[in-house]
């Protein structure tokens, strides 16, 4: 079974990724998200260990946050998934975040 530390919700949130490595940014989306980190989907590659700048599109709210490439799925699709870390999030970004997660787990509960 798998244990997480942070409950995540699934969805499909626009993303901007910001590498430390290419100096153009990367169309993904969110699908899943969580306190600890998002997973993304994206047709670009990504590199495990690599550091990113994330925009992520929620409702009416963007969150920016730097996180970590932690794992890479390859998919049989042109979309490969990756799991990102959070590393940096603002107490504010963290505080929306916070009450959008709750929100979504009481409406799915």
């Amino acid at each position: 079974m798998e244990r997480r530390n942070h409950p995540r919700v699934e969805g499909s949130h626009p993303a901007l990724c910001f590498s430390d490595i290419y100096s153009s940014p990367k169309v993904a989306m969110a699908v899943d998200l969580s306190m600890g980190g998002t997973r993304i989907e994206t047709p670009h590659t990504l590199i495990m260990g690599e550091r990113l700048q994330i925009t992520i599109a929620i409702h009416s709210q963007v969150i920016k946050c730097r996180g970590e490439v932690v794992h890479v799925l390859e998919s049989i699709s042109d979309r490969p998934k990756a799991g990102i870390r959070f590393e940096e999030l603002s107490r504010h970004d963290k505080l929306y975040l916070r009450q959008y997660l709750s929100y979504v787990m009481e409406q799915r509960a």
